[in-house]
């Protein structure tokens, strides 16, 4: 060990990481299989040679660390500004520390070693001491010191914005000595990047959906329940029953018959009028799609249920409801503004919460019925899979039958309750992974599979629905009792004329909007006016550019010019991630900038001038209303 150097780089992590610090003091070794050995390069660095199985690796060169990074660095031809690399392999740290002087100061580095013994001997022989100054944009991962932050890590460096200039860096050799390891670590990239596209997909797909339906339906909110207020009604050995709509339901629907009364069911919104039709009444059904058919909710019995909903979700379902209707969060700020003021006027905190999601209805149902309070939840009806080629049981849909090609990547088998597999879609195997990853996570919670078919959901306890009955739901609980009981979100004349005023002014808040949208076209096309002229104009090219930062200060602060920005999120996915590309000169830069900013604006003062429309039809004619019956009461 070279003391000096490891002294030097202890004290550095301590400042920085003291916990690491501390486990490389305190830490056992484990068994390895491998020695590792510091040598000197050709040019005078330090190399480290390992023997694995008789077989000797030098990891990322023999002769010249830094030349191997240089050559990485030119073939990479350009980083982008705000790009995240991926060095898998730390080795002794020279062609890290010759990147980050390389790259943009404003880029992120994430350094994934997967080998804890390689890190210690890279502290006792190596300075490291670069990699642990305050405020530098290195991510370090180090599996057996912080394994558990390995998502959180992808999360936070790796966006939409900048996914596509990602760059890796693999370290010579490592692909040899840790394939498991490195190989687990892609697949969670992998993983990490599905899931941004999956949700930028479903952003465009909503595109303009969700502010249209937030338009139509906020003014539910007036008479509706928060979800929040459900918390924790359940004890936690009353068992929420999750019925979902999957084929094999057709199973079992009868036998939840004999849970009524005795635990809290819960039904998916496509699962409803299959347990309407067997003259099961769910305590609640849940619906989360802005674009869910009206069929699905065509009953006479849909409003004896209450309603778990947002504001964003599809119009049809939420006209046909007269039930009580409990409200999540729609992550709307329109929405979330109203919800913010009006809690401000109450000595309790009303904002709408967030329920947990892997992007189904059944995901959120499941996180619903957690937040009640329960610590038993039986699905029923999960198939997560294609069971007999339905995705859904009889009564749901028209009947249908999925055409499975195999040879699609669509679709692929997994293994199936009892044995043998299953056919699944990539959608329906993306929420088995949720489902399966929040078992692992939330291991309080008891989580009976009593679907009687299709995926195997690992870390759920497989039973029949008949036995699960007998042994869960063993006491007489009146959950719809405990439900419906629970305060309104508005329930003070005070209040209640707050939140009518509120939607009175938005016709005029998306006249103001309009407005600021013009206002910015104006200023971004005096931009590209002054940037075609002869230099010496950098004054008014400062004050036009201050006039629009006031104009994008507006849209970033004002709630309802971010709900007219949420409603551009499709058109938002074409620009952004070229916003942080290199261009060849100053010039080229600002231009780029106005024309975004541009184009951006007249997308604005488009998309208010069509929510008005959909206000003064939806909003207008509600407040109109409420106020010639409050001039009647008055009279």
């Amino acid at each position: 060990m070279n003391r000096p150097i490891y002294d030097k780089n202890m004290d550095a992590l301590e400042k920085k990481y003291p916990v690491w610090a501390e486990i490389l003091r305190t830490h056992n070794r484990k068994k390895k299989s491998f020695d590792v050995v510091i040598e000197q390069s050709y040019d005078g660095e330090p190399i480290m040679k390992v023997t694995d199985h008789g077989t000797t690796y030098y990891l990322n060169g023999r002769y010249a660390p830094s030349e191997v990074a240089a050559l990485w660095l030119e073939r990479q031809k350009s980083i982008d500004p705000f790009a995240t690399i991926i060095i898998i392999g730390l080795s002794n740290g020279v062609h890290v520390k010759k990147i980050m002087e390389s790259i943009p100061k404003t880029a992120s580095i994430l350094l994934y070693e997967p080998s804890y013994e390689i890190f210690r001997r890279a502290m006792e022989e190596v300075d490291l001491t670069f990699l642990f100054q305050p405020d530098i944009p290195v991510g370090i991962l180090i599996p057996l010191i912080n394994g558990f932050e390995q998502w959180r890590y992808l999360s936070y460096l790796i966006t939409y914005d900048n996914m596509v200039s990602l760059k890796i860096y693999l370290s010579g050799n490592y692909h040899k000595l840790f394939q498991k390891e490195i190989d687990d670590f892609v697949k969670l990239l992998k993983k990490h990047l599905e899931s941004i596209q999956v949700s930028w997909q479903t952003t465009i797909r909503y595109t303009n959906v969700n502010a249209e339906n937030i338009f139509h339906n906020i003014h539910y909110l007036y008479e509706g329940y928060s979800v929040a207020d459900l918390g924790g009604i359940l004890p936690p050995d009353i068992p929420v029953i999750l019925v979902s709509a999957g084929p094999s339901l057709n199973k079992n629907i009868k036998d939840l018959k004999a849970a009524v009364g005795k635990a809290c069911i819960i039904a998916t919104d496509t699962a409803l009028k299959p347990l309407l039709n067997e003259g099961i009444v769910p305590d609640l059904f849940v619906i989360v799609d802005g674009l869910k058919p009206a069929e699905l909710f065509e009953h006479k019995g849909i409003s004896k249920s209450g309603m778990v909903t947002m504001s964003a979700v599809s119009i049809e379902p939420m006209k046909l409801h007269k039930g009580k209707k409990y409200f999540y969060s729609a992550e709307s700020e329109y929405e979330t503004e109203l919800m913010r003021k009006i809690s401000a006027m109450k000595d309790r905190d009303i904002l709408l919460p967030a329920l947990p999601t892997g992007g189904s209805v059944a995901t959120s149902a499941y996180s619903l019925g957690v937040h009640m309070g329960s610590r038993i939840i039986i699905l029923v009806g999960q198939d997560l899979a294609l069971t007999g080629n339905k995705a859904h049981v009889d009564g749901a849909f028209k009947d249908e039958k999925c055409e499975i090609d195999l040879t699609s990547p669509a679709f692929s088998e997994i293994e199936a309750v009892g044995g043998g597999t299953v056919i699944t879609r990539n959608d329906l195997k993306f929420y088995l992974e949720w489902f399966e990853e929040t078992i692992k996570n939330w291991n309080h919670i008891q989580t009976i599979d009593a679907t009687e078919g299709g995926a195997l959901i690992h870390g759920a306890k497989n039973m029949t629905l008949k036995r699960a009955i007998k042994k869960y739901c063993n006491k007489k609980y009146n959950a719809k009792w405990h439900i419906v009981r629970i305060p309104k979100i508005f329930e003070t004349e005070e209040e209640k004329e707050f939140a009518l005023q509120y939607f009175e002014n938005s016709v005029e808040q998306l006249n103001t909007i309009k407005e600021k949208a013009e206002k910015g076209i104006a200023y971004y096309e005096a931009l590209q006016m002054l940037i075609t002229k002869e230099p010496g104009n950098e004054k008014e090219i400062a004050d036009t550019y201050e006039k629009i930062k006031e104009i994008n200060i507006f849209m970033e602060k004002d709630a309802m010019a971010e709900t007219v920005m949420d409603s551009l999120k499709g058109i938002q996915s074409v620009f952004r991630p070229t916003i942080y590309q290199f261009r060849d000169t100053k010039d080229d830069e600002l231009n780029d900038i106005a024309q975004q900013g541009k184009l951006m604006l007249m997308t604005v003062y488009h998309a208010s001038e069509e929510l008005k429309t959909i206000v003064e039809e939806t909003l207008a004619p509600f407040t109109k209303q409420l106020r010639e019956k409050q001039e009647a009461l008055i009279k």
